[in-house]
């Protein structure tokens, strides 16, 4: 009896140790929609507090990105990977890189500047700097929308992890 015990606790570690190997895959774009979401936060109270409508763009991203956290919530017990899984999370950074694309060029031109950036200067070095961040925030999208298609095509180095593992495993 003891032994059968034992025996299904180690059945049990080992099923658990590659749920979480799987879902470590996604660790880069778990925490990138983090900082997106904590960014996009910020930025809203800023226009709230400004007393601005345009409020409704950062709070916009974040109920998007929170249709996208709600689909890792998902990957935690997946078996195997979909490529359906990360459809919402996909249609956010592509919205997210939109975005930044447009508020570089609203920093570049100044053109409405002040309805999203009220709580910045409107000075050139401020512009700069915004569309420095934005930029990033730009890069920041592009390289996980490049991550999930090595996921999708399963040429990501976690894939050939997790099969080794899987193999030593049995």
């Amino acid at each position: 009896m003891e032994q059968n015990a034992k025996q299904q606790r180690q059945q049990y570690k080992k099923e658990a140790a590659v749920k979480n190997f799987r879902y470590n895959r996604y660790l880069l774009l778990r925490y990138m929609l983090a900082l997106f979401f904590f960014t996009n936060l910020y930025w809203a109270l800023g226009l709230v507090l400004g007393g601005k409508i345009t409020a409704l763009l950062p709070g916009f991203l974040i109920v998007f990105s929170l249709m996208a956290v709600a689909e890792h919530v998902k990957l935690y017990g997946a078996k195997e990977y979909e490529s359906k899984k990360l459809h919402y999370n996909r249609i956010y950074h592509y919205i997210q890189l939109s975005v930044n694309a447009l508020m570089i060029l609203i920093a570049v031109t100044g053109i409405g500047y002040s309805s999203f950036f009220p709580f910045l200067e409107t000075t050139m070095k401020a512009r700069v700097m915004i569309s420095g961040i934005l930029a990033i925030g730009s890069l920041i999208s592009f390289a996980c929308l490049k991550r999930m298609q090595a996921i999708d095509q399963q040429k990501d180095k976690h894939y050939h992890y997790i099969q080794e593992f899987e193999k030593e495993m049995k």
